[in-house]
Parts: structure tokens; sequence; C-alpha cells
């Protein structure tokens, strides 16, 4: 294999690598926007505990991933629906202070916090 080949293919292979990673992270993002989405649902919905500060927070990360993931507004309100259904369809279980749902709220909300 000439040097000329080898180099192409390590370009090629570094592009491959790099493209991998950013969709990685892009699926990390969207997750973590799935998340804030979910704890958006589940104050609202169930009356969790929410202050104004910790909703404009939530708010904030949940629009700069949103910005990040380069997700127009009407793809985000289609991932919201989803998200949305999925807690629906948990009802009323979602809603128990003792459960699930309320534990992975109480988890964002600290991160939250700590932003």
């Amino acid at each position: 294999m000439s040097m000329g080949r080898v180099r192409a293919f390590l370009i090629g292979f570094l592009a491959l690598v790099a493209a991998s990673a950013a969709g990685a992270q892009d699926d990390q993002d969207r997750r973590a926007l799935m998340t804030l989405y979910f704890a958006s649902i589940a104050a609202d919905r169930c009356d969790f505990p929410l202050s104004e500060a910790e909703a404009d927070k939530l708010i904030q990360t949940a629009a700069a991933l949103q910005k990040k993931l380069g997700l127009k507004d009407e793809a985000a309100d289609l991932l919201y629906e989803e998200v949305e259904l999925a807690f629906e369809k948990k009802l009323p279980d979602a809603c128990k202070k003792d459960g699930e749902a309320f534990k992975s709220y109480e988890q964002v909300m600290q991160d939250i916090r700590k932003k």
C-alpha cells in the first residue's frame, strides 16, 4: 500500500470515528433532553415540587440542548409529545412519591440545581 493510500485510509477512518463519536454524543444529548421533558411533565401532572427558579433552569437547560442538537421547534414538540405519551402510560403509578418516576425526577432536579 502506498503512503498516499495509507494516508487516505487513515483520514477516512478518523472521519468515521469522529462521526460515530458525534452520533453517540447526539444520542446522549437527546436522552438528556427527553429526561428534562419528563421532569417538566412530572412536575406538572403530579404536582411534584418545583420552584419558579428551578422551572426557569429546567427550561433554559432544555432550550440549550434543543439548540445543541439542532432541533427545530416542531421536532422538539414531537419529542416532547413522545415523552408525554410514555409518561401517561405509567399513570397513576408515575405520580407516587415512593415510585421510580419520583426518584428519577428528584435526580434530574438535583442535577438542575447544580447548574
